[in-house]
């Protein structure tokens, strides 16, 4: 098999690049092109069709779709969860558990394997050379919105979330052509006035942005997007919950964040490490801080 082939033959310096990424990023690899795979692992792409044939395929074409049917195997062996409504009635508390964890892996496999690594790096791009991101998000996708805005703070990076609806709608309207300013709009469905509003006050604005969506076709906004990240979810209306769409967003923004870190990864460590630091000093001083006698409170 070529997975069990990829741990136990014996490769060059440059096949073992190739191969690391394989490893690592299997389901992202059989949606590559020769070229991006080569672009991704700064490998030749003759090297690639060399180790392909060194691995028991005709060429990379045919590599890919043995590759393919062993990962689409292994996927059969676990049964699909309705993403809706999972649980069952008369469900144990085992089971509810056990359902809600294979739930997330089923949305994180899916995930992986639709990851548009072209488009991630564009967004990347954009947001980490920025002075300042506005993000966007309503609903459930506030809540994935605020905690890709808490990890940004984290690392020094200028950004700003507004909570309450119409607020988001509403910008200053005094340009700064000193300021590079970008935005990420997070919004599963991408049919609401709220969306709308937003990005034609963006273009308006003329800041560039990332769509974040579940959409199939969250056109025409795609086609304003700097770049469009799409997971693959298929959950409607009358769900109990956004427990598949969160963790595949959060999923994809770990990632998006990972990207805009390691874009800058010394810098972004010193102001982790300022951060932490800031944080610890002042848990010292309230641990301290002298209490008020009983007969002052009011």
């Amino acid at each position: 098999m070529i997975l069990e082939k990829l741990s136990g033959e014996k490769f060059t310096a440059s096949e073992k690049q190739v191969v690391d990424f394989i490893q690592q990023y299997p389901r992202v690899v059989i949606n590559l092109s020769l070229e991006e795979l080569a672009a991704e692992t700064f490998v030749s792409q003759a090297s690639i069709i060399r180790l392909s044939k060194k691995l028991g395929a005709k060429g990379f074409a045919d590599f890919k779709i043995q590759l393919a049917a062993e990962l689409s195997t292994f996927a059969q062996d676990e049964k699909e969860i309705p993403v809706d409504i999972p649980i069952p009635e008369g469900c144990t508390t085992p089971d509810i558990a056990r359902t809600f964890y294979n739930l997330s892996r089923q949305a994180l496999d899916t995930t992986l394997h639709a990851l548009d690594v072209i488009a991630l790096q564009k967004a990347a791009t954009l947001l980490a050379y920025a002075d300042f991101i506005h993000l966007y998000g309503r609903g459930e996708s506030l809540i994935v919105a605020e905690d890709f805005h808490y990890k940004l703070l984290r690392i020094g990076m200028h950004s700003q979330l507004e909570t309450l609806n119409g607020f988001q709608e509403a910008r200053s309207r005094i340009p700064n052509p000193r300021l590079k300013e970008a935005a990420l709009v997070i919004s599963q469905y991408c049919n609401s006035r709220q969306v709308h509003y937003v990005i034609d006050e963006l273009m308006s604005a003329g800041i560039p942005f990332v769509l974040l969506t579940a959409a199939e076709n969250p056109w025409p906004y795609n086609k304003y997007a700097a770049a469009t990240l799409r997971i693959s979810c298929s959950e409607s209306r009358y769900k109990m919950g956004s427990f598949a769409s969160r963790t595949a967003m959060l999923f994809l923004l770990d990632c998006l964040y990972g990207e805009i870190f390691s874009r800058q990864y010394e810098r972004n460590k010193d102001n982790l490490a300022a951060f932490s630091k800031r944080k610890t000093e002042r848990d010292y001083y309230y641990t301290f801080l002298p209490e008020k006698p009983a007969e002052d409170l009011t």
